[in-house]
C-alpha cells in the first residue's frame, strides 16, 4: 500500500467534514455536544488540510496549525474501514517530520481521554501535559538536532 498526502481542496471539503463528523459524533454525544459545520468550516481555511491517500483513495484527514513553535495536530481522522492498517502511524510520522523540518519545537494534540488513539500517540512519543475536562492534551517534542 502506498500512502501519500496531499493538499486538501474545495471538492474535498464535504469528504472531509462528513469523515469528522461521522468518528466525532460517539465523543460529542457523550459531552452533548452538538456538530457544529460552521466551525469545521471557518476552520477550513485557517488549517492546513491534507487528504490521506493509499493508492489513488481518500482515506483520511490530517489537519494541521502552526502555534507559536509548534505544530498542532489540529485533527487526523481515517475512515473506519481503514483504521488499524497503520496509516494514522504513517500519517503521524509525516506530522512529526513537518515539525522537524519547519524547525518547529514540538507537536502537540488534544485527544478525548475514552479515545483508543491514546495508546497510538503514546506509542509514537507523545506524553501526556494535562488532562482538561476530559480532553488530554499531549505533545511530542522535536529531538535536537543530529538526534533524529
Amino acid at each position: 500500500m502506498t500512502l501519500s498526502l496531499r493538499p486538501a481542496d474545495a471538492h474535498d471539503f464535504a469528504f472531509c467534514e462528513s469523515l469528522s463528523r461521522r468518528n466525532m459524533a460517539t465523543y460529542l454525544a457523550v459531552r452533548g455536544i452538538a456538530w457544529d459545520p460552521e466551525r469545521f468550516r471557518s476552520s477550513w481555511a485557517q488549517f492546513e488540510n491534507l487528504v490521506i491517500l493509499a493508492g489513488s483513495d481518500a482515506v483520511g484527514l490530517l489537519r494541521l496549525l502552526s502555534e507559536d513553535d509548534a505544530l498542532g495536530l489540529r485533527d487526523l481522522q481515517l475512515v473506519p474501514e481503514r483504521q488499524c492498517q497503520g496509516i494514522g502511524t504513517w500519517a503521524l510520522r509525516q506530522a512529526q517530520g513537518f515539525a522537524i523540518g519547519r524547525g518547529l519545537r514540538c507537536v502537540q494534540l488534544r485527544v478525548y481521554a475514552e479515545n483508543p488513539a491514546r495508546a497510538l500517540y503514546a506509542r509514537l512519543g507523545f506524553a501526556v501535559e494535562a488532562v482538561v475536562d476530559g480532553t488530554v492534551h499531549m505533545a511530542w517534542p522535536v529531538p535536537p538536532r543530529g538526534a533524529e
